[in-house]
């Protein structure tokens, strides 16, 4: 890598991981013969499945594939589905509260619970006279 390509975030990451291969080396000694071997089998699995012989366009076209995936878009379209409905059901909760309230009220009103005196809003008459004569 040239010196215009590199930045200190590099630096640090690859001495972080001189780090890290030196404690992994330092430990490789420890382990067990059973976990060395699906360490290694692991290594092999890995390094068949890096593919450095392909072509840029084959990179290009993979990296295409990925960026066009349905999956952010499907997550993106239920999650907006999941806001529209608890909206709506946040809005028919709140409506059918007022509803009931005021079902409450007329029926009271109906049976003749209320006493008289709600009734005789005399502030009623005197807001009547006031609105009509502007």
């Amino acid at each position: 890598m040239s010196d215009l390509h590199r930045s200190p975030e590099n630096d640090i990451d690859e001495a972080f991981g001189r780090h890290v291969a030196a404690y992994l080396s330092a430990g490789v000694h420890e382990v067990d013969d059973a976990v060395a071997a699906r360490l290694r089998q692991a290594r092999r699995l890995a390094l068949a499945a890096h593919r450095p012989g392909r072509s840029v366009l084959l990179r290009v076209l993979a990296c295409g594939r990925r960026a066009l995936s349905i999956q952010p878009i499907l997550r993106q379209t239920v999650a907006l589905a999941a806001v529209v409905v608890l909206v709506g059901v946040g809005d028919y909760w709140s409506t059918s509260a007022m509803l009931a309230e005021i079902e409450e009220i007329d029926a009271a009103m109906l049976a003749d619970e209320l006493p008289i005196d709600a009734y005789l809003d005399s502030d009623f008459s005197a807001w009547l006279r006031q609105d009509s004569s502007s």
